[in-house]
């Protein structure tokens, strides 16, 4: 069954601001509270958090892959076509023939294009011509000068300025503010009789958004000191339903209240949206598709560092995964871009385990946030600081 949620890609050569605009596009939606997800569909490590972080620190964790592994691709693939939401797509800057399925599974293009790269041009021109997508708009990228509308109709075009990583609003101004009513007009065309929020499998469901609104005025974002107030003003023990984006350590908390009760969370990349924490116990066994390091430290903790060769691991598994047995008379951080399904699966697994807390690694702050703990040294919404 072919799926008609719109999906946009955003594409063009390495060095275009490319993924500052993708940035800043999917932060003015979220603005405007209209439903997506957006995708970076290149094994780089990317994400949000690549732009809210001090850069030394997103140095140290981004990784750039010449060959993309089949296998991600293929994941990819699958995630859009089972979107149940809106999707806007990053496919990196230079997609290779292997990774033209991604193109084909898009419903939309944009394109921000260099004018000094005139064969990358005619590249990705080609490429979204040949996958059939419909062009919302082409745009050119520099460094100096003003952002300018150069056409409306039958597309919009124009040339953006100040694509600069982690530069405030950048590329903000009448083209940008045109760019996103456009595809904010396309995702409202997406209309469901029932929101996925209403169809939330258990009675007590929090849409995040509307929770952060409810419990505070003074941020816009999710605050670690908000945690441990938050949780109380939540009934414990009840089956809990959580959509939304939300920072990491805010799942995994919320997993950690509820831990003897149902809870679910909502993935659009996958079929239906809610689903439940991943299979998981406590073995030597490793998965292929997991890769785990015990960090000791000179300190009470032991980190858990988990990455994954193939980039991304996919949620249905034939068999529950392992994770190792760890000192019950420590803490432990959980660092690396772990989905959040499997997030909080580990956050119950060690806690039901003993451990004395958990924390999980946020790389906006540089520190760990406490999301479990049963001993008074680390209270919930605690920064612990991570090792040299």
């Amino acid at each position: 069954m072919v799926n008609l949620l719109p999906t946009v890609l955003i594409g063009g050569p390495p060095h275009a601001g490319k993924s500052v605009l993708f940035y800043q596009i999917t932060q003015a939606l979220r603005e405007r509270n209209i439903p997506h997800h957006a995708i970076r569909a290149c094994p780089d490590g990317e994400g949000n958090w690549y732009h809210e972080a001090n850069p030394e620190t997103v140095s140290t964790i981004c990784r750039k892959l010449t060959e993309w592994p089949a296998e991600f691709v293929n994941r990819m693939c699958e995630d859009l076509e089972h979107r149940c939401l809106p999707f806007l797509v990053d496919v990196g800057g230079r997609p290779k023939s292997a990774e033209m399925n991604l193109f084909r599974l898009c419903t939309h293009s944009i394109l921000l294009l260099r004018a000094d790269k005139p064969a990358d041009t005619q590249l990705w021109q080609h490429m979204v011509e040949e996958s059939n997508l419909l062009p919302l708009a082409l745009l050119s990228s520099q460094q100096a000068g003003n952002s300018v509308i150069h056409a409306l109709s039958p597309m919009l075009e124009g040339t953006f300025t100040g694509l600069e990583r982690h530069l405030a609003n950048a590329g903000h101004g009448p083209l940008f503010n045109e760019l996103v009513e456009r595809i904010a007009a396309l995702f409202r065309s997406y209309t469901p009789q029932k929101s996925h929020f209403e169809h939330a499998p258990t009675e007590l469901a929090l849409d995040l958004n509307i929770a952060l609104q409810s419990f505070t005025t003074a941020s816009t974002r999710w605050e670690p000191a908000m945690l441990l107030p938050f949780l109380t003003s939540l009934p414990a023990q009840t089956p809990l339903s959580v959509y939304g984006i939300g920072p990491n350590w805010l799942y995994a908390a919320l997993s950690a209240y509820e831990d003897q009760q149902p809870f679910y969370l909502f993935d659009p990349k996958l079929p239906f949206g809610w689903i439940q924490p991943a299979r998981v116990y406590l073995g030597i066994e490793q998965s292929p598709e997991i890769h785990i390091e015990q960090l000791k430290t000179n300190q009470a903790f032991t980190i858990l560092k988990i990455t994954f060769p193939n980039d991304r691991i996919a949620y249905f598994q034939p068999d529950p995964l392992a994770f190792p047995p760890l000192p019950l008379e420590q803490g432990v951080i959980i660092d690396g871009r772990v989905p959040y399904w499997l997030l909080t699966a580990l956050v119950r697994l060690y806690k039901e385990a003993g451990i004395t807390w958990i924390a999980t690694y946020y790389p906006q702050l540089e520190k760990a946030v406490v999301v479990y703990s049963r001993v008074p040294t680390h209270i919930l919404g605690d920064l612990v600081p991570m090792p040299a």
